[in-house]
């Protein structure tokens, strides 16, 4: 008797640049339009059991990941979005520089998707010889195949939630990781997956305090209002004992900025109050980045800005967030 027909997993992969599809120009490796879909053809058809109905789309510009800003984030979320109910999986092909950025934005825009959505890339180009591409590629298919629903990213070897993710090497294939990853991957319900687009035009501060930069900060923070501030500070979230910081704190708080308490170590949690010197922070009622990263705090308040405005819920939906690490 034949084997029962199943149709074959319909998958969009969006090539949005990077180095997996760049080539030698006279100013050094570029994205170049073309490269990619000959080899991923190749491949799949090397595998030709896997069960996948592939679509390649080439974004017109490919992007060095360097140069990606919020409204790619917001590009590529509704790229997925509007074609959510064609594909069964999504997987983006992004340049390593910011692509935690991407994945912690796709994650919370994304919000409970039931789809998987993998990002991945290499750190030499698909063409050059010993290339990591194909392998993270590969990883990539056994990620949307997988049954977990989440943004995930696809990097040597291994499958790492989006929101919890950090480039840690600029060199090495092993480039990714999730240090401050508990271990748990978020539970998504079937059915329950909303589109919550960032608001790539809000004014939103990322900074990282080191010894010396507080009163140029105060001035900086004093001169605009800031719709959302995610600092990074030290240690378990502390602060300097620094005057004019501390008053332009708590005055940029009060014209309505919501504050969020990294902290710049790539493990550990942000206790704020546990000392002298973070107890400031809790005083003007910042949020408290527990274990999630920078990329996660400052991509989260260009997407919950966009959806709400005042503080309670706001709050209310950060303690939410921070349980997914």
């Amino acid at each position: 008797m034949p084997a029962q027909y199943k149709a074959p997993q319909r998958i969009l992969c969006l090539y949005t640049g990077g180095t997996i599809g760049c080539a030698p120009s006279p100013l050094g490796l570029a994205p170049k339009a073309g490269i990619l879909s000959p080899v991923i053809t190749d491949l799949l058809a090397q595998q030709h059991n896997l069960g996948i109905s592939l679509t390649l789309r080439e974004y017109p510009e490919a992007l060095d990941s360097s140069s990606m800003q919020p409204l790619d984030w917001l590009r590529i979320a509704q790229d997925i979005d509007a074609a959510y109910h064609q594909f069964d999986g999504f997987i983006i092909l992004h340049g390593t520089d910011t692509l935690a950025w991407t994945a912690a934005a796709l994650h919370w825009q994304l919000s409970q998707i039931d789809k998987p959505v993998v990002i991945t890339g290499s750190q030499r180009p698909w063409l050059e010889l010993g290339s990591d591409a194909p392998a993270n590629f590969q990883l990539a298919l056994e990620g949307v195949q997988s049954q977990r629903r989440a943004v995930m990213v696809a990097f040597s070897g291994l499958l790492l939630p989006g929101h919890a993710v950090k480039k840690l090497d600029a060199d090495a294939d092993a480039a990714f990781a999730a240090p401050n990853w508990q271990g748990e991957w978020p539970t998504i319900q079937a059915g329950n997956y909303q589109f919550y687009p960032l608001n790539p035009s809000l004014n939103i501060l990322s900074v990282k305090l080191y010894p010396g930069c507080e009163t140029w900060l105060a001035s900086s923070i004093n001169s605009q209002v800031f719709a959302g501030i995610a600092i990074e500070t030290y240690g378990s979230g502390n602060i300097p004992d620094h005057f004019l910081l501390k008053s332009a704190l708590k005055n940029a708080v009060q014209a309505g900025s919501l504050i969020i308490n990294c902290s710049q170590c790539i493990r550990g949690q942000v206790r704020q109050g546990h000392y002298a010197a973070g107890s400031f922070l809790q005083e003007i009622n910042a949020l408290a980045a527990d274990r999630l990263s920078v990329e996660a705090a400052t991509t989260w308040l260009y997407t919950a800005l966009a959806q709400k405005t005042d503080h309670d819920s706001l709050r209310k939906a950060w303690q939410t967030a921070t349980h997914m690490v």
